[in-house]
């Protein structure tokens, strides 16, 4: 064995080893005021399975198709920013993006191989899941959190997209500060709530900066929801409220900025790059999987033509999209996802009348990243790697509206029999007056 494969073989044990202790570590900590929070096992067959994915793609011919030409930019620009000296290009704001930061950063320390750079970033994005995890026992208890957790450790587009040398690992650690922050707030507007969030947004802006800003609005107008529905606390919500009307003051020449026509004629030429350059998951062109070009040129446009382009990200690719191993896996994700959709219109209906106030820190992470990556997918391949993501959330809200039908369900037959024993017999003895 040479000295570069002992290296590598000894970087790779000790990320395994480390990443499982941060792991432990962290639901231990977030076990000590959840009781029953019993996500250790789900956690540990999902990072197992990624671990297998990661070991049957390298041992078969299908890593050109599953991992596409991102990974080598990424990676040949952490490289870069190895070679200089810490605090050039490191810092928040400098030239690269936050997943080549976090690249650079361990070949600089460790020198890790590809391999065990994919077992940090299954770590990342399985920190994520646990911290959404955390959010739906805070919402709905211990069973909610156990099932969501079964259902992430086997999604199988999250199988895969976790260990990619990409930006979705961390946009997936961000989504879940953002969820448990809001989780804080919707419940007790924590002021730690506020700075979890503000932690996963700046993670976001710094990874995927357009999803990063939703992320932020979405945490900004679910702030301003909780403070309206706890009025009865003038003391903590009206300074919420006024400070969330003056950011919005703040904000609006940045709005208007950003809707503008020059704005949004970028906007289209991104559209239609993606549309006629369409990549299975940024591998190789198939044109096959190119969504219909649509118009984002105004913003009457962006609100007519959007609804379009959610749904192309929700189902798309479809059956007789399949090409190669990338766009087989994007139609089993497609699959997964509508048998999803349907569980989750089933639970909301059986809950109506709690989905907001059940579910709001979920909702609306979810539904400001599906517009985000509604606007910027313009192909299939794209918009599968995206749609992990919406997976994801959408999980955590049918996790926590099932456990709500249930409950409705389980006290309806107990109203019932009470309501029952309450009731005159016809066999009882009737009083008459006299």
């Amino acid at each position: 064995m040479s000295d570069t494969t002992l290296r590598s073989a000894e970087g790779l044990i000790l990320t395994v080893l480390a990443v499982s202790y941060a792991l432990a570590y962290t639901v231990r900590r977030l076990r000590r005021r959840r009781e029953g929070f019993g996500v250790g096992l789900p956690i540990v067959v999902g990072v197992t399975l990624r671990l297998i994915a990661v070991v049957a793609i390298n041992a078969t011919g299908l890593s050109s198709q599953l991992r596409g030409g991102d990974e080598t930019t990424f990676l040949d620009l952490a490289r870069v920013l190895a070679g200089t000296p810490w605090g050039r290009g490191f810092v928040p704001h400098g030239p690269y993006q936050l997943q080549t930061v976090v690249f650079a950063v361990q070949i600089k320390l460790a020198d890790l191989s590809d391999t065990a750079m994919r077992v940090t970033q299954i770590g990342i994005a399985t920190l994520g899941f646990v911290l959404i995890l955390a959010a739906v026992y805070d919402l709905a208890g211990r069973r909610a959190s156990r099932f969501c957790a079964w259902m992430i450790a086997l999604e199988p587009s999250n199988l895969f997209f976790n260990s990619e040398l990409h930006k979705d690992p961390l946009m997936v650690l961000a989504s879940g500060l953002v969820v448990l922050g809001g989780t804080k707030i919707w419940q007790r507007l924590d002021l730690n709530g506020v700075l979890l969030a503000g932690l996963g947004g700046f993670i976001g802006i710094e990874t995927r900066s357009y999803a990063g800003w939703f992320l932020v609005s979405a945490t900004v107008l679910l702030l301003l929801h909780s403070a309206l529905r706890r009025l009865d606390r003038p003391g903590r919500s009206t300074p919420v409220v006024y400070a969330v009307a003056l950011v919005a003051f703040l904000s609006v020449p940045t709005l208007l900025t950003i809707t503008s026509s020059k704005s949004l004629q970028t906007l289209q030429q991104s559209q239609t790059a993606n549309s006629t350059g369409a990549t299975a998951g940024g591998s190789s062109n198939a044109d096959n999987l190119a969504d219909e070009q649509v118009d984002f040129s105004t913003r009457g446009a962006v609100i007519t033509n959007l609804p379009k382009r959610v749904f192309d990200l929700v189902f798309q690719p479809y059956p007789w999209q399949l090409q190669d191993a990338s766009q087989q896996l994007g139609a089993l994700g497609s699959m997964v996802a509508l048998a999803g959709l349907l569980f989750l219109f089933r639970f909301a209906w059986r809950a109506r009348g709690h989905i907001v106030s059940q579910t709001a820190p979920l909702l609306y992470p979810l539904f400001f990243l599906l517009i985000a990556y509604s606007l910027s997918a313009g192909n299939a391949g794209t918009g599968f790697r995206y749609r992990s993501h919406i997976v994801l959330l959408g999980a955590a809200v049918l996790a926590v509206l099932r456990e709500q039908a249930r409950q409705d369900t389980a006290d309806s037959p107990a109203l019932a029999s009470a309501a029952e024993d309450l009731a005159p017999h016809s066999s009882d003895p009737v009083l008459l007056p006299a």
